[in-house]
C-alpha cells in the first residue's frame, strides 16, 4: 500500500516555510565598521527589522577584539551596547558571534559572554566558519594549513583540516552546555560527505548550508544531494538555507525580485521535486550573505517596485480623467 502525506501535514508545512519572511537570519560583514557609529548601528537594524531579519551573525570579531578586548568587561562595553540596542529597540530575537576555530570561541567570544550579566548584552549563538572542503585552503600553503593546522603540527591536507573542523565544534558544545545562559552551536557548511555530516550533526544545533546560486530556481538541485545526505542522521538540527547577494549568485536576481520570492521557488522545487524529504528534515529558514551587498540590492528592487507603483498609478489617473 503507497503511503499518501496527510493533506493537514502538507498545509502545515506550507504555512511554515511561507511564514520565512519574519525570522531570516542576516550576516553582517564589516561590522567592525558599523560598531561604535550610532547612524551606521542603526541603519543595520533598521534593515533587519524592515526586511523579516530577527537574527543576525556578526563578523570582524577578530579585529573588534583587536581593538577592544572582548575578554575585558571594562573595554567591551562598546559591543555590549550594541547587542543590546539590538535586541530590546529593533526586535533581534539572537545574535551570533562567527569564528574559525574553537580556541576563538574559548578566548574571545564566549569569554565576552562571561563578562556580561546581563542576557540583552550576551550572543545567543557560537558560529563556526571554516571551509574545510576548499581544499586549496587546506593545502600547503593555503590559508588553514599555514594559520591552523602546521600550528596544531598537522600536515597540510583535507582531512585534518575537517577533523579541525569537528574539534572546534566540539569545544563550542562544550562552552555551550557549561553555559548559564542558553546557546546555540551552529555551522556553515558548503560541500560534505554523508559520512562527514553524521558527525557533524552530532555537535551542532542548527546548520546554515549554503546554496550559492544566480537564480533560485535552480537552488533545490544544487542543495538536493547534501540535503538527502543529511536526511539520514540521527541528530538532526535545524537546517537554514543560505543565499549570497554576491554579484557572482543572487546579487543581480534579487534587484529585480523579492526575498519573499526567492524563498517561495526553493520551496516549492522542494515539495515538487521530493515532498518526502520536508518530513526528513528540519528546515526552519533563509540565511542571507551578506548585509552590505544586500542592502543595496534590496534598495534597487524597493526603488523600481516604487517606480512602477507610481506609473501604475499615473496610468490609472489619467484612465479616469479620459473617462469623465
Amino acid at each position: 500500500m503507497k503511503w499518501k502525506t496527510p493533506m493537514f501535514l502538507i498545509i502545515f508545512l506550507c504555512l511554515n516555510f511561507y511564514s520565512f519572511g519574519s525570522n531570516r537570519i542576516l550576516y553582517v560583514d564589516q561590522f567592525y565598521h558599523i560598531l561604535g557609529n550610532e547612524n551606521k548601528e542603526d541603519n543595520l537594524l533598521r534593515f533587519t527589522k524592515e526586511n523579516g531579519f530577527d537574527k543576525i551573525i556578526l563578523y570582524d570579531l577578530h579585529k573588534i577584539n583587536r581593538d577592544y578586548p572582548l575578554a575585558d568587561a571594562s573595554k567591551n562595553e562598546i559591543l555590549a551596547r550594541f547587542i543590546f540596542k539590538a535586541k530590546i529597540n529593533f526586535g533581534i530575537k539572537e545574535v551570533g558571534g562567527s569564528g574559525e576555530s574553537g580556541e576563538f570561541f574559548v578566548k574571545a567570544i564566549h569569554a565576552y559572554n562571561k563578562t556580561r550579566v546581563n542576557p540583552k548584552e550576551k550572543f545567543d549563538a557560537y558560529n563556526l566558519e571554516y571551509e574545510f572542503w576548499k581544499e586549496d585552503a587546506s593545502k600547503d600553503g593555503g590559508y588553514y594549513c599555514n594559520n591552523y593546522m602546521k600550528k596544531n603540527g598537522k600536515s597540510c591536507n583535507r582531512t585534518n583540516s575537517f577533523n579541525f573542523f569537528l574539534k572546534s565544534l566540539k569545544t563550542m558544545k562544550s562552552l555551550a552546555d557549561n553555559s548559564t545562559h542558553t546557546i546555540k552551536v551552529e555551522a556553515y557548511v558548503g560541500k560534505y560527505s554523508r559520512r562527514e555530516i553524521q558527525k557533524i550533526s552530532k555537535y551542532v544545533d542548527r546548520l546554515l548550508i549554503h546554496v550559492y546560486v544566480r537564480n533560485p530556481k535552480s537552488g533545490y538541485s544544487y542543495a538536493n544531494q547534501r540535503l538527502e545526505y543529511l536526511s539520514e542522521v540521527e541528530n538532526m538540527p535545524k537546517v537554514s538555507i543560505i543565499y549570497s547577494s554576491e554579484t557572482l549568485f543572487m546579487g543581480g536576481w534579487l534587484k529585480f525580485n523579492s526575498l519573499k520570492k526567492g524563498e517561495k521557488i526553493f520551496i516549492d522545487s522542494m515539495h515538487k521535486r521530493n515532498k518526502d524529504l520536508l518530513k526528513k528534515i528540519n528546515f526552519t529558514n533563509f540565511t542571507y550573505y551578506n548585509y552590505n551587498k544586500l542592502s543595496k540590492s534590496v534598495k534597487y528592487y524597493k526603488h523600481l517596485t516604487k517606480l512602477a507603483y507610481n506609473n501604475d498609478k499615473e496610468s490609472s489617473d489619467n484612465t479616469l480623467l479620459a473617462a469623465k
